[in-house]
């Protein structure tokens, strides 16, 4: 049986994503790199990963993803974290928002036309939906009203170019804080639900 608070239904599956930012919300340089993501244990958000089983990109992001995780479970030489990574987004059902790719070499990804196909993924059985990104997707969600926990690990500079997670959410949304962690380099892991 499922029970219900004003905004989110238990027993229906979540939508969260986790991204890195800097201090003034910028997830890439206008170069595109993240220097800033440390690659040690607390670059990762497993404590996250470890409750989805499916996950949301945008056309864009997806091609470099794909190539750069299916080559780590190949044995590109990495870190045991980023292995880890690589294992779990190997067997995980990725859905791939695009309207112009029907298919997708790598067995687990699905092309999805609109967010109205993510809208009925998170009403069938199973765990949480995690967002992996870009901005611009993670920004389409939050404005559908689909995002029901932000978790960011924020690093402690400001860039001042590069692309904004915010630039592209266009109404108010209100969260709540459930969750502050301090990381060995500074950065801090901070949780927001709706």
């Amino acid at each position: 049986m499922s029970f219900c608070r004003p905004t989110v239904c238990m027993g229906m599956r979540r939508i969260f994503t986790t991204m890195h930012v800097t201090i003034d919300g910028k997830t890439v340089r206008p170069d595109g790199t993240i220097d800033w993501v440390g690659e040690g244990p607390e670059g990762y958000d497993f404590e996250a990963f470890d409750r989805a089983d499916a996950c949301v990109l945008g056309r864009v992001m997806y091609p470099e993803y794909e190539e750069y995780w299916r080559g780590v479970v190949a044995g590109k030489d990495d870190t045991p974290e980023a292995k880890r990574y690589a294992e779990f987004a190997d067997k995980t059902p990725h859905y791939v928002l695009t309207r112009t790719a029907k298919e997708f070499d790598w067995p687990v990804a699905r092309a999805v036309s609109d967010l109205e196909e993510i809208a009925a993924l998170r009403e069938q059985p199973g765990r949480d939906v995690y967002v992996v990104g870009g901005a611009t997707t993670v920004a389409s969600v939050i404005n559908a009203g689909l995002l029901d926990e932000l978790r960011l690990t924020v690093h402690p500079m400001l860039i001042g170019e590069g692309m904004s997670l915010f630039d592209k959410v266009f109404t108010v949304w209100r969260f709540s804080v459930t969750e502050s962690t301090p990381l060995s380099d500074g950065a801090i892991r901070l949780a927001f639900s709706r």
